[in-house]
């Protein structure tokens, strides 16, 4: 059972992936960087607790040793980087779903 559950939430994650390196991701980040940054802030004291230990370390070197987000939006690549070293599943948590219906919305223009 315990496998089985860990299949379908892989399956589920890998079914809703979205390409933090893409244009559009970037484009949608900028757009609404205000609204991502009040959701991660308060979450970046606890990613001790969420994250692999080397995706802390990753995350601590974007942030340059600090407890927010820039306050302007950083340079394309970096949503990446960021993307690249929390888990696709806790994506969710870190406002993937604001750039999501920002792409949605690019694409339904």
């Amino acid at each position: 059972m315990y496998i089985k559950s860990w299949t379908v939430l892989l399956l589920a994650t890998f079914a809703c992936a979205l390409d933090f390196h893409s244009d559009e991701a970037a484009e949608c980040a900028t757009k609404h960087w205000d609204e991502i940054r009040d959701i991660v802030n308060p979450k970046i004291s606890m990613m001790d607790k969420i994250l692999p230990k080397a995706g802390v370390e990753r995350v601590r070197k974007l942030l340059d040793g600090k407890d927010e987000l820039p306050k302007d939006p950083p340079p394309r690549n970096w949503l990446g980087d960021a993307a690249d070293a929390i888990p696709e599943g806790l994506m969710t948590m870190f406002g993937k779903k604001i750039i999501e219906e920002c792409i949605d919305e690019m694409k339904h223009k």
